[in-house]
């Protein structure tokens, strides 16, 4: 293919373009080539948009008050921070579970028992 994965943490890959594909003369455009030459140029300005937009992320001097969670202070924020608060919400936004732990105290009868919140 003609893309290069970029990896921005774990599991959050990003496809980028290699390069652009050669500059054709008018008369040797078909349908597909307008298209995918209109989808390169929309990632490139993407992937500079969303650079641009780690960098004044990064320059900003932002504060989270105390009254207000992370997840609500980039949903707030999401208008400035499209891309960045996106990837904040798919990573903030995951519940915390203990579906296996509950599983086995639950059949062993000790879901509500001392011992359980005793162990390290």
């Amino acid at each position: 293919e003609n893309q290069e994965i970029q990896q921005i943490g774990p599991n959050i890959n990003i496809a980028k373009p290699k390069k652009k594909p050669k500059k054709m003369r008018k008369d040797d455009y078909s349908q597909e080539d307008v298209m995918l030459e209109f989808a390169l140029a929309s990632q490139d300005d993407s992937s500079e948009d969303d650079e641009d937009e780690i960098e004044r992320y990064a320059k900003a001097k932002l504060v989270v008050s105390n009254e207000e969670s992370v997840l609500q202070w980039w949903k707030k924020w999401s208008i400035n921070y499209p891309t960045l608060s996106v990837l904040a919400k798919s990573l903030l936004g995951i519940p915390a579970s203990s579906c296996t732990s509950e599983r086995i105290f639950s059949v062993t009868g000790r879901i509500l028992e001392q011992r359980r919140q005793k162990l390290r």
